[in-house]
């Protein structure tokens, strides 16, 4: 009996250590294989390092301007005897907006003129007398004098004159009125205001990095939350040739055709300056290995072996990023699978 039982453990122990056999030699023929560089099996997609065009943008917040504005105001003191201000109506140059009351210059108009040309007539008979008579020379100064300074008081009241007749200073659009016919206006009393809107000027300030690239006729691109995504294209018109000292920033004016008349004086514009596109080394912004305040990227060489790159980067654009120094056009990096990569392992690539 007892021999029968210690055969029995014999088997079962043999039993034992061949299935522990079978495991072992089970999980060296599922283990991964090795590569040369000692990592295992890299499976990663790469891409190449190429040129392409990129914009350069500089987003900004601007107000909008009249591209001409004035207040209409009275030059003189009087009542106001018609006002024609058609609130928010085209008005024309020239066009008359109020009139004051023009008796008293009028009629002062009328008597120095009557009184000029009986002067001028009493300085043509001594003309004539002085072909004649020596002593009528000096008769002849004075009358000239009188005659001088008649003509100057004419000229004073006529202008007085014209001050009562408010005319628009250029085509543009009327305001709302401060005042109401018949009242008695006073010297430098605002009636209402004019602005010429067909075209807005746009004021923006642009940081004084980006002054090498500004240059009048750059295209602007501007939209306002009023009209959602509604583009309004424009260009620069002007540089400010002094920088504010305390934003270090440069004041910008463009230009924007606004016949429809949507924008309006005082609008807050989203303003994107449109710089001029250049050609620059880009690679897919998934490439990137951020590592403290530095950025690094996998390159592959001629025998699929990687080495780590670092890089300075510049414009960033949806999906890519320019790069300024580290890598040259036609370099292969890892976009994905960066990882688990090392440097020194070799890779595989994976269909695309």
């Amino acid at each position: 009996m007892p021999k029968t039982q210690n055969r029995l453990i014999w088997i079962l122990l043999a039993a034992l250590c061949g299935f522990l056999g079978y495991l072992v030699i089970s999980a060296q023929d599922h283990a991964p294989t090795k590569r040369a560089g000692g990592s295992q099996d890299n499976n990663v997609r790469t891409a190449k390092v190429v040129m392409a065009p990129i914009s350069r943008e500089v987003k900004a917040l601007g107000t909008a301007l009249a591209y001409d504005s004035a207040k209409i105001v009275s030059a003189t003191s009087d009542y106001l005897t018609l006002l024609q201000i058609r609130e928010g109506t085209q008005v024309k140059k020239g066009e008359i907006i109020a009139q004051l009351n023009d008796t008293e210059e009028k009629a002062r108009v009328n008597e120095l003129a009557a009184l000029l040309a009986e002067q001028k007539r009493q300085l043509a008979r001594l003309k004539n007398l002085t072909q004649t008579q020596a002593s009528a020379i000096s008769l002849l100064d004075e009358q000239q004098a009188k005659v001088n300074a008649t003509q100057a008081q004419l000229d004073a009241v006529q202008a007085r004159l014209s001050e009562m007749v408010i005319r628009a200073p250029f085509d543009g659009l009327i305001g709302l009125r401060q005042v109401s016919e018949g009242a008695f206006i006073s010297a430098g009393t605002v009636l209402t205001t004019l602005d010429d809107i067909s075209t807005i000027r746009v004021e923006f300030n642009v940081a004084e990095r980006y002054l090498a690239n500004l240059t009048p006729g750059l295209a602007l691109r501007i939209t306002n939350v009023a009209y959602g995504n509604e583009v309004f294209s424009g260009e620069i018109k002007a540089l400010d040739p002094r920088l504010d000292p305390v934003t270090r920033s440069i004041k910008v004016h463009g230009v924007v055709a606004n016949q429809a008349l949507k924008l309006r004086p005082g609008m807050l514009l989203n303003v994107q300056v449109e710089l001029a596109q250049s050609q620059v080394l880009q690679i897919p912004e998934k490439a990137i290995v951020p590592l403290q305040n530095k950025h690094y990227v996998f390159v592959v060489d001629a025998e699929n072996k990687v080495s780590q790159r670092e890089v300075e980067l510049g414009e960033r654009i949806p999906g890519s990023v320019e790069v300024l120094s580290g890598l040259a056009e036609g370099d292969e990096i890892v976009t994905e699978g960066t990882q688990k990569l090392r440097p020194g392992v070799t890779i595989s690539r994976m269909e695309q």
